[in-house]
């Protein structure tokens, strides 16, 4: 069964709906809800169903009485919810009772300001507060603009302390100050500890809503605090000493199978690592990663306990950093807002630096071309060969490059470890010396094709096995230099990449084409 929407409209008549529903139901289709509302003697419906039927065969079965479109619950029935909350916006407040979240977040992000505004007045405390949660620092802003104080410190009391954070962080600063005095003692605590790390980092991601007990506590203490408390974290007990030292961890499974008067201290695994609260919450996913585990706790130089990042929170981290990554490798900053809601000026922003930076290191393989125009002008054909060799050794580096940093990403290499290093240097030479050989003799095959010149097609097959070798050592090597002085490799994007090779080409190109066909002419 796939969970689908459908927005029909239909001239408005007495059994229409009931009409809808009968045909639905003959077919198996489970109505979760309907709504409507007549415009011009129009019938709008919106109806959620859980179907059997594919969407196609939902529009053709309606077909003769409604003109339907139907599509996933999901970011593809998006725009079906927006046109049909467009003129009546009030309308939300029941479709947030049978939609999640996140579905209402890509429906509002499809209208206009001025109705999202209406829209936020009716929603519910809590469902406008999972919105802040993944909304971007444009829409959180937007959201807290338009709420009453009261309401906004509703909405975000009903999250957790690391929820609550990242959405304060996006607020101006006079607004945070507000809502701060206005939020429960205990969830400010909490907060106040979590906003003094930076967002980028472990401290950052963690969560503090886990049990805390003390190793002397007994198992039947623990399963009372579970059943009494309210954590974001359920099902995990974490156990401390004294002195607020990590002892270890204990699931609630573990804790299910125990006597209820052995010691909290005496059931605890101590964890396979730990990590501090100023790492990079990247760092974090990778020892995640690397000892499949679901629940990394946080401690200070001391060894106290600090928090816990779960793998929930990871996945977000995972696909904003990959976010990012993809974005640096086509040569643009990542938007910090949404494309639907990002303006034209911030999406150029995001860009032009790049190109410019691109457009003035290019410059630099016009002025070697430009050395060589005799040689151009004497023999034209020269020239006809610059794109295909310019293209390879650009395609050759970007894979390289994407290679490394993937490698890097998962730490199946380190940038510290010299072995490393030389495994890599051995590989990347071989692998190019034999891209190189086959490339270098499919360009002298073309070249004498098309030039019918044996120096012409010397220059090309020599340049393109020495383009492909250094292309291969620069795509490998830039990532590892970049993560060694500290910058994110993903900075060394295919654009660069390819603009570093692109200059290599003229020089060695027109060099050799100068130095082999000049001297016979």
């Amino acid at each position: 069964m796939e969970r689908l929407v459908v927005y029909a409209k239909a001239s408005d008549r007495p059994g229409l709906l009931t009409e809808i529903i009968e045909r639905l139901s003959h077919r198996g289709v489970n109505i979760v809800t309907t709504l409507g509302y007549v415009d011009d003697n129009t019938a709008h419906l919106l109806l959620v169903l859980d179907s059997p039927l594919a969407g196609e065969e939902i529009e053709e079965l309606l077909s003769d009485i409604v003109d339907a479109r139907v599509a996933p619950l999901g970011p593809a029935a998006a725009e079906l919810l927006a046109e049909f909350i467009d003129n009546r916006p009030g309308l939300a407040s029941i479709l947030e009772m049978h939609l999640d979240p996140p579905d209402i977040h890509d429906m509002i992000l499809r209208l206009d300001p001025e109705r999202r505004q209406r829209i936020y007045k009716v929603l519910s405390p809590t469902t406008l507060a999972r919105i802040l949660a993944i909304a971007d620092e444009d829409l959180v802003n937007e959201i807290a603009t338009t709420l009453d104080l009261n309401s906004l410190v509703r909405a975000i009391s009903s999250l957790g302390p690391d929820e609550a954070v990242d959405v304060l962080q996006k607020l101006p600063e006079a607004l945070r100050r507000q809502v701060l005095r206005l939020l429960p003692r205990n969830l400010v605590e909490s907060i106040s500890r979590l906003m003094e790390f930076p967002p980028e980092t472990v401290g950052g991601v963690m969560t503090t809503s886990i049990p805390v007990l003390h190793e002397d506590e007994r198992v039947e203490e623990a399963l009372a605090i579970l059943k009494r408390g309210d954590y974001d974290i359920r099902d995990t007990i974490v156990v401390v000493s004294h002195d607020g030292k990590l002892v270890g961890m204990v699931t609630v499974d573990t804790l299910l199978r125990e006597r209820p008067d052995r010691k909290l201290g005496e059931i605890a695994v101590k964890p396979h690592v730990t990590i501090g609260p100023l790492a990079d919450r990247e760092e974090a996913a990778k020892l995640m990663l690397r000892y499949s585990i679901n629940r990394l706790p946080v401690v200070d130089e001391q060894g106290r306990f600090l928090g816990i990042v779960a793998i929930e929170d990871m996945a977000e981290v995972l696909a904003e950093e990959a976010a990012e990554d993809i974005a640096l490798l086509g040569g643009a900053a990542r938007l910090r807002e949404r494309y639907l809601t990002a303006r034209v000026v911030d999406i150029v922003r995001s860009r032009v630096i790049w190109l410019i930076l691109i457009y003035v290191i290019q410059s630099v393989t016009a002025n070697i071309l430009k050395a060589y125009e005799d040689l151009i002008s004497r023999i034209a054909i020269v020239a006809a060969f610059i794109p295909l060799i310019m293209d390879t050794g650009g395609n050759v580096g970007s894979q390289a490059s994407s290679t490394i940093i993937r490698a890097l990403a998962l730490g199946e290499i380190s940038e510290y470890s010299l072995r490393d290093i030389l495994v890599v240097i051995a590989k990347e030479t071989a692998t190019a010396t034999i891209v190189g050989a086959i490339m270098g003799v499919l360009g002298f095959t073309f070249s004498m094709l098309v030039a019918g010149e044996i120096r012409i097609a010397v220059a090309v097959a020599t340049t393109l096995f020495t383009v492909v070798l250094f292309a291969d050592l620069v795509g490998s090597f830039l990532p590892i230099v970049a993560r060694r002085l500290g910058f994110d490799p993903a900075t060394v994007s295919a654009p660069l990449v390819t603009t570093i090779v692109d200059i290599s080409v003229a020089a060695i190109y027109m060099g050799l084409a100068a130095s082999l066909i000049l001297p016979q002419t």
